[in-house]
């Protein structure tokens, strides 16, 4: 109970009014931004990809794409909401912890409009406008850590 109440309380240092505000504007409650910034979390460990990586997360929300997030998988059973190749929208739930660095990733996401990204086996993250470019990534730069 206190390791769970030391977190929480944690997490409300990082949940300031501003960054509440940020979600807001996006049309995201808290609740689905942690859960965001937990799928972000588990996809790129560099900070300066994520506000990247949340813009191409939130304009496939927007635009009613499935997410197609890797960081899910382990959580994805047969027919399970957090399977983001079957269901669209956000997971039921964070899959991780979170840093501040994804929880602002979120709330400031970048100003761009790539729709896909892969991150390559030298540990880059490439990021495309269109399923050929992404593919052709893919295939660049991603032969073993995407098997």
């Amino acid at each position: 109970k206190q390791i769970i109440n030391q977190s929480l309380d944690e997490m409300q240092l990082h949940l300031t009014p501003a960054i509440r505000a940020a979600f807001n504007r996006r049309g995201l409650t808290v609740h689905q931004s942690v859960t965001l910034a937990s799928i972000i979390e588990k996809e790129v460990d560099n900070n300066a990809d994520k506000p990247v990586v949340a813009q191409v997360f939130l304009k496939r929300l927007k635009e009613g794409i499935l997410l197609q997030s890797n960081a899910t998988d382990a959580y994805a059973h047969m027919n399970s909401a957090y399977d983001s190749y079957e269901h669209k929208g956000l997971p039921p739930g964070p899959i991780s912890n979170v840093t501040d660095s994804s929880l602002r990733a979120v709330a400031y996401p970048a100003d761009t409009d790539w729709l896909y990204f892969v991150t390559g086996d030298d540990g880059k993250t490439y990021f495309s406008k269109t399923l050929a470019d992404h593919e052709y990534q893919v295939k660049k730069h991603c032969k073993r850590l995407c098997k």
